[in-house]
């Protein structure tokens, strides 16, 4: 969705001053990202994050997101969930930015209504990593219960509901994506997660008791 921004900043902008970078969380690696990139014909560099590990350092629990970082790494803008070139005031921001002007303040980030140990965060990681190498040997139901077991820590984390949604469901995400079925799909995950405790009718107080 970003590719023709990027194609109209190219002309009146140094090509040199910026530059876009796309991050596709797949577990599926680039074999599944590829057919998106290419459909959009995109022109910029996309990295895969087969594992969440962009996601985990980034503090993402949500996709799609937008990072403006300036040359000396600092984070100038930042929207978690909803980053969307269909959005005017990301795109503003975007152009903004990339003609060296400030891209105005970031949007609220959504309320987590819990917070994460260190040793949590690892350990999520830690069994998304895991999943992900299991997957890798076939091992697929193994993989699965760890990403199930990272998503009881984290039960806020779509990025892993998808992960696993796209191993168990991949006819919901490939060749095109079900937005309406993803919608569904979580409000009977949140119905069976408020039944047997791990959360609440207002959300997860706790990511685990």
């Amino acid at each position: 969705m970003w590719q023709e921004v990027y194609e109209g900043l190219i002309e009146p902008v140094d090509a040199r001053a910026f530059e876009f970078v796309a991050i596709a969380v797949d577990p599926g690696g680039a074999e599944d990202a590829r057919p998106y990139v290419e459909a959009a014909r995109l022109t910029f560099p996309t990295l895969v994050d087969a594992t969440g590990a962009a996601s985990a350092w980034l503090g993402f629990k949500v996709v799609p997101n937008g990072l403006l970082v300036d040359e000396a790494g600092i984070v100038r803008f930042r929207k978690d969930g909803g980053f969307s070139n269909a959005n005017p005031g990301d795109r503003s921001a975007v152009e903004r930015f990339a003609r060296g002007q400030d891209p105005g303040p970031s949007p609220e980030p959504r309320a987590v209504p819990y917070q994460l140990s260190p040793l949590e965060t690892i350990l999520v990681q830690t069994k998304m990593e895991l999943g992900h190498a299991l997957d890798a040997l076939g091992r697929r139901n193994e993989a699965i219960d760890h990403w199930r077991d990272a998503l009881s820590f984290d039960p806020e984390n779509k990025t892993i509901r998808k992960a696993i949604w796209g191993i168990t469901h991949p006819e919901r995400f490939h060749p095109t994506i079900d937005d309406e079925w993803q919608r569904e799909q979580f409000e009977r995950e949140r119905a069976l997660e408020i039944a047997t405790g791990i959360c609440g009718p207002d959300g997860c107080p706790l990511p685990r008791h």
